[in-house]
């Protein structure tokens, strides 16, 4: 198993060109804005990697007598999905699932493709071989892999696939040679060139897993390529957001952006070579799309996000349940009753988690995965729920966040931290606890961090639309639709409705007296 030291051994001798605005970043795990967040994913490994944990959280391969993380399981029953989500939340809650994409996210995906391989095959010969290699090599490796699976929004619309006289973006050079494609084949592999969006965490993983999640249109075969390459691979460039962690003033000030902020950055390929046994699917728009529709790909990913939700959710609501205690405001009814409604969201989450697991949805080659009907109804109503769930805790909040002083160092003032201490109410000590519960509740409501996250759960996996089109595609209209022609049947035909009537009408019975 990998351990944090080793995991932290690969950022330090593993080159990569990530810059922040202008700035080439050396080494992360000694620049301020991912020296933290380096050591986080160090910790997920140690917790995984640890001797006590290795029954709830590795498994053994029979055909190699070693064991591997749970993220790189591939599920056979109940049980092993049990496996990987122990996996899941022993590792959200390491962050209070703060660290978004970790390194189980990509790994399902992986392990999803692999439960499949031969839908590979189906499209381009010797892929899937190629993909099995390539899961065999990460799981060998316990690697962390990101992803970079959506094109630039103007690779997006049509401009991208009709003629370059016809464009009417800014110009072919800024608008349809911006999206990542192959430019050219070789006897070693293929050459690529372009932008994908977005490797949420790329700045702290081995690899990035390039492809196309959504569909495309024939004429776009050139951006049809899957593969997986290094991060250090020669050519590829990074830019990441603003961090927030640079801008952290201390761990008690950004109590969460101090140490969980993941980064996500824009990939740049600059005619990187990808090998031949790097190549997962090429040059076919259908088999781009196959890679990740015809496997439990996305299933087996996304349990990831919805586990490491519910972790966050539970901490959201812990907290601000606490400031309503600290404030005296608890036996307030109406704060009761919004705190009710925020359990009620969280009591639904976890609902939902375990209705994917109950109906497990078989694959070819005796795999199976959590139940699409459950799993986007889960991703449906999260995305469109959450920010609604951070509304309802910023009411409770009030104004209290822009009471506070600007920043720690009040507390290093003896006239200042009195003041603070007399304004809470409380000894010294327990001033500084307020202070702490104050800074941690506007660091996941209400800072830049805490907005990026909100930002996040709406869209990490589409659009809205998008999602709700997964739940139409996948619920059981069947069974409703049964239950609609059940009623309707149960009502009985027209003509029997108007005999029935006819023969209760008094005027009907006027008459046959007569």
């Amino acid at each position: 198993m990998r351990t944090g030291s080793e995991y932290l051994d690969m950022l330090r001798t593993s080159p990569r060109e990530l810059y922040i605005g202008g700035e080439r970043v050396t080494d992360v795990t000694t620049h301020p804005a991912f020296a933290n967040v380096s050591r986080t994913v160090a910790k997920l490994y140690d917790v995984a990697a640890d001797p006590a944990n290795q029954d709830e959280l590795t498994f053994e391969d029979p055909k190699t007598g070693r064991r591997y993380n749970n993220m790189w399981l591939r599920p056979r029953n109940r049980a092993d999905l049990d496996a990987r989500n122990r996996l899941h939340t022993a590792w959200a809650q390491v962050s209070w699932g703060l660290f978004g994409r970790s390194p189980d996210h990509v790994a399902g995906w992986i392990s999803g493709m692999a439960c499949n391989p031969e839908s590979f095959d189906k499209y381009q010969e010797g892929r899937a071989e190629a993909l099995l290699k390539y899961y065999e090599y990460a799981r060998e490796r316990d690697l962390f892999v990101a992803y970079a699976i959506v094109p630039p929004a103007g690779v997006k619309s049509v401009d991208a696939v009709v003629p370059k006289a016809q464009v009417s973006a800014p110009s072919a050079k800024w608008g349809t040679a911006a999206g990542l494609q192959v430019v050219g084949e070789r006897e070693d592999g293929i050459i690529v060139n372009g932008f994908k969006i977005l490797a949420t965490g790329a700045a702290l993983a081995d690899e990035i897993l390039f492809g196309n999640f959504q569909s495309l249109a024939e004429g776009q075969e050139k951006f049809a390529a899957t593969f997986a390459i290094p991060v250090s691979a020669p050519g590829l460039k990074m830019w990441s957001r603003r961090p927030f962690a640079e801008a952290a003033s201390s761990e008690l000030d950004d109590p969460l952006a101090f140490r969980f902020d993941e980064s996500d950055v824009v990939v740049y390929c600059d005619n990187v070579l990808v090998p031949w046994d790097r190549v997962l699917t090429y040059n076919r728009v259908d088999m781009a799309r196959a890679a990740f529709s015809d496997t439990p790909a996305h299933t087996l990913g996304n349990v990831q996000a919805h586990i490491r939700l519910l972790s966050k959710m539970r901490l959201i609501l812990g907290v601000i349940k606490k400031v309503a205690e600290v404030n005296a405001i608890i036996a307030l009814q109406p704060v009761r009753d919004t705190l009710s409604h925020l359990a009620t969201q969280v009591a639904m989450l976890e609902g939902l988690i375990e209705a994917e697991n109950a109906r497990p949805e078989s694959w070819p080659n005796g795999y199976v995965a959590q139940d699409r009907q459950a799993m986007y109804a889960t991703m449906a109503w999260t995305t469109t729920n959450y920010y609604q769930f951070i509304n309802s805790v910023r009411e409770l909040l009030g104004s209290h966040p822009f009471q506070q002083p600007a920043d720690v160092s009040v507390f290093d003032n003896p006239v200042t931290a009195d003041l603070y201490s007399r304004f809470v109410m409380a000894e010294p000590e327990q001033a500084v606890d307020r202070y702490k519960l104050m800074r941690l509740t506007w660091d996941l409501v209400g800072s830049e961090f805490a907005s990026r996250h909100a930002q996040y759960e709406m869209f990490y996996n589409g659009a809205q639309h998008v999602n709700r089109t997964r739940v139409w595609h996948f619920f059981r209209w069947d069974v409703v639709d049964r239950e609609a022609e059940r009623a309707l049947n149960s009502l009985g035909g027209f003509r029997e409705l108007v005999t029935d009537r006819q023969a209760r009408s008094p005027h009907n019975s006027a008459v046959a007296a007569e």
